[in-house]
């Protein structure tokens, strides 16, 4: 009990002397009194955990000093009973100590002297160096729209006040507004190609750069593609019909035949699976192969169908079409001989059932004007087809009458029972003696995208009769004079050197 009154009293004896040394703190400093010191104010940048020494002596001899950092006491000689911080240590000379440097000792240092003379102050300052800290809002993830705006903030602390700056996919932003150690970042989602990692990084120069980070979700409605437009088949056959959708969030897939929904069971099944192989930069999107399979295609099986995707965003859908008709005819260059009134035609098909006859479609065109389509009547033929032991058909045909010296245009259909294919691209050929350069490319794109009514719209027939004739073997000049001869030899030189 004794010593419980005495720790009391000790301690408002403390109390009282340091109320006293605070009442007499007299912080004048002005240029007479600096000049009675032999230290010089100093700020002392350091970091914690380091052992700071702030100087303090005059040029001449002292009675007492007392330390304060900002207005709160520290140490006084004349008290050297009074308990003080244990990493503060007055040297004899007046210096103050500062060991085990924490963020708290940041702050204003004041050293006052007595002398015979009477006292002076000088100010002296610690700033505590702090590697910086960030904090980001939203933090790990935020999911948006396209088209939606949203603001991302990001605050700052550390010792000097760290300089922010934003990076999107490793590219440099710049923000929209700034308040103290806060900033914001405004942004509008354009595309889904936006989703990414958003990077708030803070650096001022001590300890290690400070980064925070959202990841962007970008939410999209369904990208359907289709792969094979038109899947070709026969009666009795196993048919794969695919789509791959990509969407997020990750979307449901359903087909249709004909606009009602495909009865999924013994004879219709479907299934899924993610491409990992070729998986999207931004890991939430999900892109999933979609396949419907015919078991055994039947005539009621045969038309479009349709692979609808949804999500919470919207619908989109692509279209397949199922069909026996034969494949688009494609035009091979034929390097054989030709004539100033003729050339011979060489097509490939392939259809899963036998090829009935194919129609073929021509028309003569300005020499002078290669490059542009002009509408001019077409001259319609058909060409019974010729028996084959496999699925690929390969006929030769040489068309007479023609013009000398000038340009056409072809195109070709096949007919099987299950209807005529597509048209084949449409390719220019030249007759010999022709000087322009023809584009006789069976890869060259469409000049103009005819449809089948296009065809029977535009197709007149001529009057004059031409000679037409089946060709399975390479065709002769009988009856070709030395002109022709040499035209025929330019052209094959030209075909060889574009094949």
């Amino acid at each position: 009990m004794q010593n419980h009154k005495c720790l009391i009293l000790r301690c408002l004896f403390v109390g009282l002397i340091f109320s006293k040394v605070k009442a007499e703190l007299d912080f004048t400093n002005d240029l007479e009194n600096s000049q009675k010191f032999k230290s010089l104010p100093t700020t002392v940048k350091t970091y914690e955990n380091d052992t700071v020494q702030l100087p303090c002596t005059l040029n001449t001899p002292f009675l007492y000093v007392r330390w304060n950092r900002d207005d709160v006491a520290l140490v006084d000689s004349r008290h050297p009973d009074v308990p003080k911080l244990d990493r503060i240590m007055l040297w004899p000379n007046g210096s103050l100590q500062v060991a085990n440097v924490q963020s708290s000792d940041t702050g204003d240092y004041y050293c006052e002297m007595y002398s015979d003379s009477g006292h002076v102050v000088q100010q002296h300052a610690i700033e505590v160096q702090l590697a910086p800290q960030v904090l980001i809002e939203p933090s790990d993830l935020t999911e948006q729209r396209i088209g939606a705006t949203f603001e991302v903030a990001c605050e700052a602390q550390g010792v000097p006040q760290p300089v922010i700056t934003w990076r999107m996919n490793g590219k440099v932003l710049h923000p929209q507004s700034s308040t103290g150690n806060r900033q914001s970042l405004l942004l509008e989602v354009k595309s889904r190609n936006q989703a990414g990692l958003i990077e708030c990084v803070a650096s001022n120069g001590v300890g290690e750069t400070a980064v925070a980070s959202v990841y962007l979700h970008v939410l999209f409605s369904p990208e359907v593609s289709i792969p094979q437009p038109v899947v070709y088949t026969k009666l009795g056959s196993r048919a794969h019909l695919e789509c791959i959708v990509e969407a997020a969030p990750a979307a449901t897939v359903k087909w249709f035949h004909h606009g009602v929904p495909v009865a999924l069971g013994a004879h219709s099944t479907s299934h899924e699976s993610e491409l990992q192989a070729n998986r999207s930069v931004d890991h939430y999107v999900n892109a999933v192969r979609h396949m419907l399979v015919v078991k055994s295609v039947r005539n009621a099986d045969m038309g479009q169908y349709e692979c609808r995707a949804s999500n919470r965003i919207m619908s989109k859908s692509g279209n397949v079409e199922l069909t026996g008709r034969p494949m688009p005819c494609i035009f091979k260059i034929n390097p054989g001989t030709q004539s100033s009134t003729s050339h011979v035609l060489v097509w490939q098909t392939e259809s899963l059932l036998p090829i009935m006859e194919f129609k073929l479609k021509f028309r003569q065109i300005p020499s002078n004007n290669a490059t542009r389509q002009i509408r001019t009547n077409w001259t319609e033929l058909t060409i019974p087809a010729q028996a084959t032991n496999g699925l690929i058909y390969i006929t030769t045909y040489t068309l007479h009458g023609l013009q000398p010296a000038s340009l056409y245009e072809v195109s070709v259909l096949a007919r099987n029972s299950f209807g005529w294919s597509d048209n084949s691209k449409i390719v220019r050929f030249a007759t010999g003696g022709e000087v322009e350069l023809p584009n006789y490319s069976t890869e060259s794109e469409l000049q103009d995208d005819f449809t089948e009514e296009d065809f029977h719209n535009e197709i007149t027939q001529r009057s004059e009769v031409l000679s037409v004739s089946m060709m399975y073997n390479s065709s002769s000049m009988n009856g070709c004079g030395t002109r022709a001869l040499i035209y025929s030899i330019v052209l094959i030189k030209i075909f060889l050197l574009l094949s």
